[in-house]
């Protein structure tokens, strides 16, 4: 079973700004929700931590894994988009035409290629056992990225879920195999994540 857990709050999350390869480190409350998060985690019997290798997703784990006694490894297939030239940027300075233009053409704000971020999603997947507990801690870009993946859908999918999937700090979400989709964990139990439009 892979679990998944987005790292915890920055400040450049509670200005709404966005981060993507930038590596901006937890906030107070950030490291506040990851203790909190390891405490929900520790009836699932995990058996070691893979992590972005960004800060404040290394952060979160090392958090987790101290507080549950278990090993951290990093993997740079874990971390966020790379939003290009549109890094730091707060989302309300977004019109919709620029929002259509990112998704026609992503290499004109030099960003990454959707085909690369997909391809790297799709390796990871592929080289976890699932018959073990893992623990993946990565970037809420990641997760709309792998909720696509999994459902088969394309990069025009993709902007549906970047404006209309919610992936809060610090949430919980599992994929017993491959072909079973992505859940997420609600008070105590895990629920199928809602379909976009």
């Amino acid at each position: 079973m892979l679990y998944i857990v987005r790292h915890g709050q920055t400040d450049w999350n509670l200005n709404g700004q966005i981060q993507g390869q930038n590596d901006i480190p937890l906030n107070d409350t950030g490291r506040l929700q990851a203790s909190n998060v390891a405490d929900r985690l520790s009836r699932f019997n995990l058996e070691y931590i893979i992590s972005s290798d960004l800060s404040r997703a290394v952060e979160t784990a090392n958090i987790i894994g101290d507080k549950l006694n278990l090993h951290v490894e990093y993997d740079a297939r874990l971390r966020e988009y790379d939003f290009g030239i549109l890094t730091g940027m707060t989302r309300k300075r977004f019109d919709p035409r620029s929002i259509e233009s990112f998704f026609k053409d992503p290499t004109y704000f030099n960003a990454e290629l959707f085909e690369d971020t997909f391809a790297r999603v799709g390796e990871f997947f592929k080289s976890v056992d699932y018959n073990k507990n893992i623990l993946a801690v990565t970037h809420g870009g990641f997760i709309n990225f792998a909720l696509c993946y999994l459902e088969g859908k394309d990069k025009f999918y993709l902007l549906d879920k970047f404006l209309h999937t919610k992936i809060d700090n610090s949430a919980v979400l599992r994929i017993r195999d491959l072909k079973s989709g992505m859940t997420i964990l609600k008070k105590t139990r895990f629920f199928k994540l809602p379909k976009t439009r």
